[in-house]
């Protein structure tokens, strides 16, 4: 009887693994009528994690996610942060987030634009892969440029539309979205009122069309924008300050705001933000919009807090928008910085939130010489693990911001 037992439960399992053999056959049969443009169609809807999943299926799709003409298509996690030093003119690098990073590929010192005579390249803005630089050539003459370091390609863009007699422009950001369009892109140049700074008008550049157009704010707030920008949903987010009773002091830390704009500057609308905006940082991170902040105040008070500690006090706390029709702001986390570092002794900034994982970037300084900040670092923080490290110590005079990444 046992024997019989045993006999059918073989039997049974070589059913099983005939049936699994079948089925793992049909589905090779089925994705080798997938053609290549149809599998990066897929891929490139998919989250960065899944897709180095996904090198493991075969040689073929292997080939095909690692092919350096696909890299503007797929979903890219973060590499590193691009930064510039001063002192003798700019001179841009790369730091990687980690050891395993390989960034020999791409031309972090921009070495490619030379050939056009440009005397001086700053980093404005960048957007999913691509740098908008502003250049100046032999005649001190700037030119705005959108290049990719990754496959060296550029292009130069025309001069703007001058702005108003009582207006200058006050900041440069790029859209773009591989996902939708791997070759269109847009730049918006901001103008504002030269004595109050909150915004007016805006130019759009349009790859498409290779020209620029001029729209009027569609706001009815006077808003002053501050650093950074994210473009998430055909929507560029952009920190700025709501100009009340004729102040826009941006050591006040309530009347911060979001302001949406799509790429054609047709559609606006403004979300409150949590306060200290001005000193924060804003990014994707893992399909939610973060915002990461220096607290002017903790929000935790530890045990071992006295009235000397919490004057040399300063927290980072980490802010979802998870609904954008609620326009709530969920409180993520918080960590004390000065308890990290020596605060009396250290600098710090925010710049950024990885896009894949809860960790949080900032960089912090040593003493400021005259020139410029001395042994200067990119750490960062596991909010999860709840680990500090030093992901590399930066070139001296180096600046680093939310902008380069």
């Amino acid at each position: 009887m046992e024997e019989e037992e045993e006999e059918g439960s073989k039997k049974d399992n070589s059913l099983v693994s005939e049936a699994e053999a079948e089925a793992e056959a049909a589905a090779a049969a089925a994705a080798s009528l997938l053609t290549d443009d149809l599998i990066m169609e897929i891929l490139s809807r998919l989250p960065v994690r899944s897709v180095h999943r996904f090198k493991c299926v075969c040689k073929r799709w292997r080939d095909l996610i690692a092919c350096p003409a696909h890299r503007e298509k797929l979903p890219q996690t973060l590499a590193g942060f691009l930064y510039t030093t001063y002192p003798g003119g700019y001179r841009h690098h790369l730091a990687a987030v980690s050891a395993a990073t390989v960034i020999d590929s791409v031309d972090a010192s921009l070495g490619f634009l030379r050939p056009m005579n440009y005397t001086k390249i700053r980093l404005v803005d960048t957007c999913n892969g691509l740098l908008l630089c502003s250049c100046y050539n032999n005649n001190n003459e700037e030119r705005l440029v959108v290049c990719n370091p990754a496959t060296q390609r550029w292009t130069e863009l025309p001069p703007p539309p001058q702005p108003q007699p009582t207006t200058d422009y006050c900041a440069q950001h790029l859209a773009f979205d591989p996902a939708v369009s791997p070759s269109h892109f847009c730049v918006l140049d901001f103008e504002a009122t030269v004595k109050e700074w909150h915004l007016t008008g805006v130019s759009i550049y349009s790859s498409r069309t290779r020209a620029w157009t001029h729209r009027d704010i569609g706001l009815v707030d006077k808003i002053v924008l501050v650093s950074g920008s994210v473009f998430v949903g055909g929507m560029l987010h952009l920190p700025g300050k709501l100009c009340k009773d004729g102040r826009n002091s941006i050591e006040d830390d309530d009347n911060f705001v979001l302001v949406l704009v799509d790429k054609e500057c047709k559609a606006w609308k403004t979300v409150r933000a949590p306060r200290g905006f001005y000193s924060g940082a804003i990014g994707l991170s893992q399909e939610c919009l973060h915002y990461v902040t220096r607290s002017p105040a903790p929000l935790t008070i530890l045990d071992d807090d006295n009235e000397d500690t919490l004057l040399l006090a300063s927290e980072i706390a980490v802010w979802c928008l998870k609904d954008y029709d609620s326009r709530e702001w969920v409180l993520k986390h918080t960590v004390r910085i000065d308890k990290l570092l020596n605060v009396i002794e250290k600098e710090y900034s925010v710049v950024g939130i990885h896009p894949d994982c809860d960790t949080i970037f900032f960089v912090t300084r040593g003493a400021y010489d005259g020139d410029s900040w001395d042994d200067a670092s990119l750490a960062s923080w596991d909010m999860r693990r709840l680990e500090f490290r030093t992901v590399v110590n930066l070139e001296k005079g180096s600046a680093v911001d939310e902008s380069s990444r």
